[in-house]
């Protein structure tokens, strides 16, 4: 990200922000609640200073956050929510803050945010179920 020092530090205050009340809160739909603030911090900063990272980043943390918001809205018998998602989910928001923090590539955290929001799908669940895709 090519981005102000400031701006930068408005990304990393915000979601850690959101981690914070994430690991506090118990209701499920809570915690996505909070989680939504980490790609809006990213639209918000993109609209004053542009960058293509910004975008993608945000495009990937709204996306998974969108789709895991699906699931809990529409509940199926079939697909269901994996026990362990929101902690993957903590624990994927907190890796992707270190890389920021520290200037290193965040591809591989956001591969995780796409595979966290894509079990939560048809195929993905049963691909979770088979033991393919891991969270």
């Amino acid at each position: 990200m090519k981005i102000s020092k400031n701006n930068k530090k408005v990304i990393l205050d915000e979601i850690e922000y959101a981690l914070k009340n994430m690991k506090e809160e118990t209701d499920e739909k809570k915690k996505i609640y909070y989680f939504s603030a980490t790609y809006g911090i990213f639209q918000r900063i993109f609209n004053i200073e542009y960058d293509d990272d910004l975008v993608f980043i945000h495009f990937v943390l709204n996306s998974t956050c969108n789709s895991i918001n699906a699931r809990l809205q529409i509940p199926d018998s079939v697909i269901k929510i994996p026990e362990n998602l929101f902690s993957s989910l903590e624990k994927a928001t907190e890796e992707l803050l270190d890389a920021l923090k520290n200037n290193r590539n965040v591809y591989e955290q956001l591969k995780k945010f796409v595979l966290l929001g894509y079990v939560t799908a048809g195929n993905g669940y049963y691909l979770y179920k088979k033991g393919l895709l891991k969270i």
